[in-house]
């Protein structure tokens, strides 16, 4: 439309142009200097409005091609692993520093449902940490609300996830939310499901007939406690229970946890 639009300006100013022209070759009163005087005039008349026409066709060309597509997170395929979409492509990627329930396990359901309602349709600031890991997903660290909420640490600290402390190093503020959430019995802590040792829950049992050689060599069974490199020792299910560098015993000698009480465990 506007290019038939300016084709009929066009026109109407040629059509114009001509008639001026032959009303000035009719006319010998009109002087020769007039006369090219106002052929320029219309001349650069003319040449104004085409540069116009022209500005706008642009302008409009502009604004319907050069729309930009929003940068969102348009899918979430399972808890920590999205699909964003990029000006001419969709990235799929994984959330840095936190590792969610499985398909069948315990908190499935809550940490999938989570994920969507936080980062469906969502405009994050993402920072990339690894450009690939070893499922080929680009790892980047997930910031909401303009930046102001950490994705990572609102999982951890809210017992959606858990902290995975060897892709972060152990980092700190990651920790401590750890440990808030396991002492509230928050999400996953509140499940009692041991997530790290699945494959020795899913392994066959095996039935043990009693005989005389297992009657003598049995063992009682004892508790495992975790001395620590500094010598504190920790009883099964205290929060610093196999955390940091240390080695399970079975009669530890050192300095009894304040919290769990060690061996001697809470009185």
């Amino acid at each position: 439309m506007v290019k038939v639009r300016r084709k009929g300006h066009i026109e109407e100013c040629l059509f114009f142009l001509q008639a001026h022209m032959s009303v000035c070759r009719s006319d010998r009163m009109f002087p020769s200097v007039e006369r090219i005087s106002f052929l320029l005039i219309l001349f650069s008349l003319l040449i104004f409005r085409m540069k116009g026409e022209v500005q706008s066709l642009h302008s409009s060309t502009l604004d319907l091609n050069g729309t930009k597509p929003r940068l969102e997170i348009i899918r979430v395929i399972q808890p920590g692993i999205f699909d964003f979409q990029a000006k001419e492509y969709v990235i799929r990627m994984r959330a840095w520093g936190v590792s969610f329930p499985k398909r069948g396990q315990p908190g499935f359901d809550q940490a999938i449902s989570f994920c969507e309602k936080m980062l469906l349709s969502a405009n994050p600031t993402l920072d990339v940490i690894r450009t690939f890991d070893e499922k080929n997903l680009k790892v980047v660290k997930v910031g909401l609300q303009g930046g102001k909420l950490d994705f990572t640490h609102d999982c951890i600290a809210k017992g959606i996830g858990w902290h995975n402390e060897e892709e972060t190093g152990r980092f700190g503020p990651l920790i401590l939310a750890q440990l808030k959430a396991k002492r509230g019995n928050l999400g996953v802590w509140g499940t009692g499901y041991n997530y790290n040792n699945e494959s020795a829950l899913l392994q066959t049992p095996r039935p043990s007939l009693p005989s005389t050689y297992l009657r003598k060599n049995q063992l009682l069974p004892q508790i495992s406690y975790w001395v620590t490199s500094f010598g504190k020792i920790h009883r099964p299910g205290c929060s610093f229970y196999e955390r940091g560098r240390g080695t399970l015993m079975a009669k530890p000698d050192g300095t009894d946890c304040r919290i769990c009480g060690g061996r001697k465990g809470k009185r």
